[in-house]
């Protein structure tokens, strides 16, 4: 049996991973839920909506600034 270590999972970075896939999933479900409204939509949905999509893009910047900083074995600047 193959000992599963913090360190591991860790390496894997599979909660970060499995949250922002949670967070796409639900940005998708209020996507739909507004352009199911049809032409009644109000400001507040339309706010609600923006703040939704406006967070999955800085989280998805965050992420991927976040990843570029990780060491993957090898120098950026080598060429």
């Amino acid at each position: 049996m193959v000992a599963i270590t913090a360190s591991y999972l860790d390496e894997l970075k599979l909660l970060p991973r499995l949250a922002f896939l949670c967070q796409i999933i639900l940005t998708w479900k209020v996507c739909l839920w507004y352009m199911s409204l049809g032409i009644s939509v109000t400001t507040q949905q339309t706010t609600f909506v923006s703040i939704v999509v406006s967070s999955l893009s800085a989280s998805f910047a965050l992420w991927l600034g976040k990843e570029a900083k990780t060491d993957r074995g090898g120098n950026i600047n080598d060429k």
